[in-house]
């Protein structure tokens, strides 16, 4: 039985997508330890310990946006359009794949612009919502209790 005709682009394409799950999941359980300032439930006996406010859940989805937007996707980016570029130059004069390389940067610029305009807004519900102060040097920062 003959392979269909993409099953190496189909193998090669599956095989990254894995790989760049497991580097999700590694660097989660790396960062995981910064993610909430406050150490949960405090004792009377521990003097050093930061009890955990509702501001903290703020904190929270801004530390995972932050993350989202300066980590995820700018790798996601790059490699979109790596392989928008490597499908244009290797289109070897057919049309059809050149404009699919095309399509590909074109998207992947729009959906970057998408993501960081709505960051900014979440961040400044974010703020606004959590009392921040809307100056430069904390803003884009996010939210601190």
């Amino acid at each position: 039985m003959p392979f269909p005709k993409n099953y190496r682009l189909q193998q090669t394409l599956s095989f990254f997508c894995l790989l760049i799950l497991a580097g999700f999941f590694m660097a989660s359980q790396v960062q995981a330890a910064g993610l909430v300032p406050c150490d949960g439930v405090c004792s009377s006996s521990s003097g050093s310990c930061v009890p955990c406010k509702p501001c903290h859940i703020l904190v929270l989805i801004s530390t995972l946006i932050k993350y989202a937007v300066t980590i995820i996707v700018p790798i996601l980016a790059g490699l979109l359009f790596l392989a928008g570029g490597i499908m244009m130059v290797a289109s070897g004069g057919s049309e059809e794949r050149f404009k699919k390389g095309r399509k590909i940067f074109i998207n992947t610029a729009l959906g970057v612009l998408i993501v960081l305009a709505s960051w900014a807004i979440v961040n400044t519900i974010m703020l606004a919502l959590g009392g921040g102060d809307f100056t430069p040097e904390t803003w884009w920062h996010g939210v601190s209790c």
